[in-house]
């Protein structure tokens, strides 16, 4: 389980995150879903100790996530890859720095997103980029799974692979988070949404829940959208 108690982390323009409690649990796809601003970022950089929170306490079953690293895998827009590496090199460098990496998973996912071997990352177009750092991070066979917006640059059939890998990973001890705008895929998939809005969790709802009275997600953030006028 990951565990968020009292977390505050604020900046000087009044962002940030606000006294954020809640638990994650295994075994479940966690959307995060808000504004531009809301709190999204911030809430993800927290729980992967990119930057340091001001208050409160971040658990992964227990324990600090700064201690559990080997644990933790983070698939972003951004890239964490290696710019001037083949996707080869960068994967034989998480192999020798992770030590639940699977080389031959990721040699089979390059395969299957047709991603160049040879060819160094930097020269890759944005969804070949993205695409290999899927493949890095589902590789790596981790506890806590955390995906930023990890649907931008892809076309419909990465995407599409990509769902059915976020599924194959879901396992009763893993702990998956997508943060995206991307309503549509995150219906298909999540087990519940979080809404966030001025740092703060406004709506925790779980999609099955959501679906019984007749509504989806952008029925959900309608809604949601003019409450806060």
């Amino acid at each position: 389980m990951l565990e968020l108690k009292k977390v505050t982390k604020a900046y000087i323009s009044d962002k940030g995150i606000f006294d954020v409690t809640i638990q994650f649990h295994e075994g479940e796809i966690t959307g995060i879903l808000g504004r531009n601003g809301s709190g999204k970022t911030t809430l993800l950089k927290s729980i992967l100790d990119l930057i340091q929170i001001d208050a409160g306490e971040i658990l992964l079953d227990g324990s600090h996530v700064y201690d559990r690293y080997q644990d933790v895998a983070f698939i972003s827009e951004e890239g964490s890859f290696m710019p001037n590496m083949t996707a080869l090199e960068y994967g034989r460098f998480l192999k020798d720095y992770y030590k639940h990496f699977d080389f031959h998973d990721y040699q089979a996912l390059l395969e299957q997103f047709e991603i160049s071997k040879e060819g160094k990352i930097k020269d890759f177009s944005k969804g070949q980029k993205m695409k290999t750092e899927i493949a890095a991070g589902f590789s790596m066979h981790a506890k806590l799974i955390v995906l930023d917006e990890p649907f931008n640059g892809l076309d419909v059939y990465a995407k599409e692979d990509t769902i059915k890998l976020l599924i194959q990973q879901l396992h009763e001890d893993t702990v998956i988070l997508i943060s995206t705008h991307n309503i549509e895929e995150i219906e298909t998939i999540a087990d519940r949404c979080i809404v966030m809005e001025k740092g703060k969790i406004r709506k925790d709802v779980k999609m099955d829940q959501l679906h019984e009275v007749g509504m989806d997600l952008k029925d959900l953030l309608d809604q949601y959208r003019t409450e806060i006028k």
